[in-house]
């Protein structure tokens, strides 16, 4: 990586200037490198679930019941899942249940015909050529379609868990590691629409856990499950491609190593060779933002990706001298 000429201080920034530099790169992480679908494909989202985030709250502390949240995707007359939130672990002082969980059930409306199924939660395959008995996190530029690995839900397959048994902290599904909201990974499924055919679709969900108290006990509990998009192929039987999308992780300048910037990142999809990736920079933004490759930037892999979590990399580089504002954004080549 090349340093700045030691006889030319980079630009310093205020603190306003550098929020407004990692609001802008997470922003760009966020949505601008969403994958295109294919050019044949009618991808909508979907209507019945209301206005996005769809945020659905569990019952109250310590309650023993609890709260079904009925999903309708396209807006018909046919119900898909019952997302199901469970009692919290203080429901009961002494005899507390194990877990507490958030379950995904398909419906069936037809109870004549059980086989049947107005929605179906689909699973991945893995690594290690097995399913597992929970939904499955699917990554970005994945296709769910017939190929897909499904299961039937009789079972409850579950979006996410928490033990508390002598853990500090809950316990995920897994295969369902949306800690903090990213790597973004999607649920995908299947669901029987209005027109009675069978549509494929993907749901950008997450699970909130916090510490809650009920006399004197203190356990991790479910706050909310958000549903940040829900998307799907108005086409029947016709596969959808899982978007792919980069996000900013950290955003750091240190001036005691001539202002150094490190930007961590990570995709919501596997490895990449780090030439894939181009740190670009700009003195300003909207219409009149010039960007162009930072010729000072060196990206690394810092995490390798695996069944249960993509891969991050790290970008390097200094400030421009003599630049009064500058900004940066992670492009996929």
């Amino acid at each position: 990586m090349k340093n700045n000429n030691p006889s030319v201080q980079p630009s310093k920034f205020s603190a306003d200037s550098r929020n407004r530099m990692l609001a802008y790169s997470t922003a760009v992480g966020l949505g601008a490198f969403f994958g295109g679908q294919n050019g044949q494909a009618a991808v909508v989202q979907a209507p019945g679930l209301g206005t996005y985030p769809v945020v659905l709250l569990p019952g109250p502390i310590g309650s023993p019941n609890g709260t079904d949240h009925y999903l309708n995707f396209d807006g018909g007359d046919i119900t898909n899942f019952d997302l199901y939130i469970g009692p919290d672990l203080l429901s009961h002082a002494t005899n507390k249940y194990p877990a507490q969980v958030v379950d995904l059930y398909g419906i069936v409306a037809n109870t004549n015909n059980p086989s049947v199924l107005n929605g179906q939660p689909l699973c991945p395959p893995w690594t290690d050529g097995s399913t597992n008995a929970y939904i499955g996190a699917f990554w970005g530029g994945m296709v769910i379609d017939n190929n897909t690995n499904t299961f039937t839900p009789d079972y409850a397959p579950r979006l996410a868990l928490a033990y508390n048994g002598g853990s500090s902290y809950p316990f995920y599904n897994y295969h369902w590691n949306d800690y903090g909201g990213f790597p973004q990974e999607f649920s995908g499924f299947e669901f029987t629409g209005s027109d009675g055919q069978n549509h494929f679709g993907y749901m950008d969900v997450k699970v909130n856990f916090a510490l809650a108290t009920a006399g004197a006990d203190t356990e991790w509990v479910v706050t909310s499950v958000v549903i940040s998009d829900c998307r799907y192929e108005t086409t029947p039987n016709t596969g959808i491609t899982v978007p792919s999308s980069i996000q900013i992780s950290s955003f750091t300048q240190d001036p005691a190593n001539g202002n150094l910037i490190t930007i961590n990142f990570g995709p919501n999809w596997a490895n990449d060779n780090t030439s894939q990736f181009a740190l670009e920079t700009s003195p300003t933004l909207g219409p009149s933002a010039t960007w162009v490759t930072d010729p000072q930037a060196l990206v690394t892999q810092i995490a390798t990706a695996n069944r249960n979590a993509p891969a991050g990399y790290q970008a390097l580089t200094y400030p421009t001298a003599g630049a009064a504002t500058q900004y940066w954004r992670i492009r996929k080549l």
